[in-house]
């Protein structure tokens, strides 16, 4: 069974693991700047992209951050953001975490 978790061992970024009987299969990560989440890290295969951005974005929301912003330049990261809808705006951001989910209800691309 896939799992994805929040890796409370990394203290230096706020992380979502996808795994199986204890292998990393994927990881999602970044940090705070001021009062928005910035993504940094997306290292997975097609098919977790949607779990492990939507897993980080829902712990946010429920810690009351309402903005998100993905820091990845042109090439195949910014390029699967797009493709899941998590990406639909020049400035990469999600202005409301809580508006984006009312809005994104599943993941219909895969």
């Amino acid at each position: 069974m896939i799992e994805i978790l929040q890796n409370k061992a990394n203290l230096d970024k706020i992380e979502f693991n996808a795994t199986e009987k204890g292998e990393c299969l994927g990881r999602c990560a970044g940090t705070m700047q001021g009062d928005t989440f910035v993504f940094d890290e997306l290292e997975c295969d097609e098919f977790f992209v949607d779990g492990l951005v939507r897993a980080l974005l829902n712990l946010l929301e429920l810690k009351g951050i309402e903005k998100a912003r993905f820091d990845f330049d042109e090439g195949e990261t910014l390029a699967r953001l797009r493709r899941w809808g998590f990406v639909k705006n020049a400035e990469k951001t999600i202005d409301n975490i809580a508006a984006f989910f009312d809005e994104n209800k599943n993941c219909t691309k895969f």
